[in-house]
């Protein structure tokens, strides 16, 4: 976030700014802005910092959606080491928060705590999920939904195209086809009297052609054999 509020026009920001506006030692900035590097939110140069499109999407998202902002985050940590180490150390179950940041953390740089912010990113990427008391960590389960638009929005976009198939299927044989209504069906309670040999089912059953030509050899049937004026 910071790194976006000091960026002007693209240009690089320096450790040094970037450590005076948030307020913490240059060290700490350097090992924060390498992870991110390596998510691919920001890109590293010698002291200095370019926030990527990716961080930019996602700074403006964290600050009016975060759902969103999640979602964006997403696939850059499915692809970061942290990701395919935690699916690991979790596929038996789940874990204390705590101690799956002590297995992520070791054998690497750092302040202890590192391994507990790489857990916390995890969680904002939707790789992990922790209970209410942010005490247990553990993969998301079977059927969550996978990230993407909300479930909500997914349904009402498959009833629209639902409604518009339907249509389209209506306005074609409106068009081309005799409706398939009660009134062009043979009278029969049960389906099975049958019409120029075929039951009520079959009749339904007929492609839309056959179905056509179906009608039209009863209509020619009917003007042979009605009686001439």
């Amino acid at each position: 976030m910071a790194l976006d509020d000091l960026t002007v026009k693209g240009a690089p920001v320096q450790r040094t700014a970037l450590a005076q506006h948030v307020g913490i030692g240059a060290a700490t900035v350097g090992d924060c802005m390498a992870f991110l590097a390596d998510v691919g939110l920001a890109a590293a140069g010698r002291g200095q910092y370019t926030i990527t499109e990716q961080g930019r999407e996602f700074t403006r998202a964290w600050r009016s959606d975060r759902a969103q902002a999640r979602l964006v985050l997403h696939p850059l940590l499915k692809a970061h080491w942290s990701a395919a180490a935690a699916g690991d150390l979790l596929a038996d179950g789940p874990l204390p928060q705590e101690e799956l940041g002590r297995l992520l953390r070791a054998g690497l740089p750092g302040v202890p705590m590192r391994g507990q912010y790489m857990v916390e990113w995890l969680d904002i990427a939707l790789i992990v999920e922790r209970d209410a008391e942010r005490l247990q960590v553990r993969l998301p389960t079977p059927d969550t939904p996978p990230p993407g638009r909300p479930a909500d929005a997914r349904d009402a976009e498959q009833e629209e195209e639902d409604e518009d198939e339907a249509g389209q299927e209506r306005a074609a044989r409106q068009g081309n086809d005799p409706p398939r209504t009660r009134a062009s069906e043979p009278h029969s309670a049960d389906g099975a009297t049958p019409l120029l040999g075929m039951s009520r089912l079959e009749i339904q059953d007929l492609p839309d052609a056959r179905y056509s030509a179906f009608f039209e050899a009863i209509l020619q049937t009917l003007i042979a054999v009605a009686p001439r004026a």
